[in-house]
């Protein structure tokens, strides 16, 4: 029986909807633009009729709020039930883990700070950048892609690092595994080797209108498991593969 050797596991999450169970940037925006106009533009989106950076734009020109007072909205958003252990259990055993957001970075490192006080310093967070002043919430883009920030770019750094460990790699299987919830959450998700899809949002009906392998989620202790049994053996990649495979055919 061939000895079991321990994958390199690396995550990565979005975050609005994906760690925190509501849209945080939405929640601010329609304190002052409304939440039908912000739907209202939101088809313009898809219709093509206006950019998402354009939108973007609009939306956060319309907050009117100090820092503390957007945050006090926030205070009831719920985080998945499952994401603190998960946390725990990834910094216990050396499994990187990233925030991949196109929201504000000031919002995400706040809110984790909630739930894990100090150590939120220490997450590491990729979104677009973010500062109040005189109520007036300005944003700094990430990148100038469609959704304000190529989510895939982060992973794609990662497998080319990996690639140039060489030998210190060999034999040792490099794996990608990605959470999200959401159209902007698609260039990450195919660059991604386990993809966690949260259950009955647009990411999960996506995959399953254009088949692609996905596990469907409800909450990151699933997420938890299937490391832990990557790790210990006790589940293959193959094995994998073949429960999404199943999945985006259902």
């Amino acid at each position: 029986m061939p000895t079991h050797v321990t994958p390199f596991i690396e995550v990565f999450s979005d975050f609005d909807g994906t760690i925190s169970l509501e849209d945080t940037g939405c929640i601010l925006i329609d304190s002052g633009f409304g939440t039908e106009n912000r739907q209202a533009m939101d088809m313009q989106i898809l219709r093509h009729e206006l950019s998402f950076l354009e939108a973007m734009n609009v939306w956060w020109g319309a907050v009117s709020l100090t820092f503390a007072e957007g945050m006090d909205l926030l205070r009831p958003v719920p985080i998945d039930p499952g994401f603190i252990a998960f946390y725990n259990y990834s910094q216990k055993h050396n499994v990187p883990f990233v925030v991949v957001s196109c929201g504000l970075d000031i919002i995400i490192q706040e809110y984790l700070a909630w739930y894990l006080g100090e150590e939120a310093a220490n997450v590491t967070i990729l979104a677009n950048y973010g500062k109040v002043e005189n109520k007036k919430w300005l944003v700094s883009y990430r990148d100038d892609s469609p959704h304000s920030h190529d989510k895939s770019v982060c992973i794609q750094e990662s497998k080319k690092a990996f690639l140039n460990k060489g030998e210190k790699a060999a034999g040792q299987e490099h794996i990608i595994v990605f959470c999200g919830d959401g159209i902007s959450d698609l260039s990450a998700a195919r660059e991604a080797d386990i993809l966690f899809a949260r259950r009955g949002r647009n990411l999960e009906k996506y995959c399953r209108t254009h088949k692609i392998p996905f596990t469907a989620f409800d909450t990151f202790d699933q997420v938890t498991a299937t490391i832990q049994g990557l790790t210990d053996g006790s589940l293959t990649m193959a094995e994998v593969n073949r429960r999404q495979q199943l999945e985006c055919e259902n």
